[in-house]
């Protein structure tokens, strides 16, 4: 017989998972200089949503009829879809942009999401096939992270 998970124990293991995620091994991707303080802020925003949006594509592989249900009962719960005023919070709306870009390919191709990140946060155009690719590998190890921790105990 199946393991039953409720949608708490889902949240949990997620939010454990979050609170262990530490995004300055992508920073480090990034190659930022100790004087970008606001595309370091930009960079960390972007990897927070791409860690829900990942969560969203491992929730899919597990459990590909209720994935959208559970995802957005967590962004309900957590208060991420609207702020007090009503309208779309930032993170959500970023959030929204990677589940776009993951759709694309799914899980056999980071590439497109690196290549979008690069864009947004590199200037330095003579590393950029570099980064992207290192960045790619990146995305691939954390996915892997969260599709092996997404049912824990």
């Amino acid at each position: 017989m199946l393991p039953v998970y409720s949608e708490s124990d889902l949240f949990d293991n997620f939010d454990a998972l979050l609170d262990t995620y530490d995004v300055n091994d992508e920073l480090t991707v990034f190659e930022l200089g100790k004087f970008h303080f606001l595309r370091k802020k930009k960079a960390k925003h972007e990897l927070t949503a791409l860690f829900y949006a990942l969560w969203k594509l491992a929730l899919k592989q597990s459990f590909p009829d209720d994935y959208e249900l559970y995802f957005s009962d967590y962004c309900e719960v957590k208060k991420l879809k609207m702020d007090a005023a009503g309208n779309a919070t930032m993170l959500y709306r970023s959030i929204e942009v990677f589940n776009t870009l993951l759709a694309e390919h799914g899980i056999t191709n980071f590439s497109n999401v690196a290549d979008f990140l690069t864009d947004e946060l590199v200037n330095d155009s003579e590393r950029r096939e570099y980064i992207t690719l290192k960045l790619a590998l990146s995305i691939r190890s954390t996915y892997n992270v969260i599709f092996q921790n997404l049912i824990s105990n």
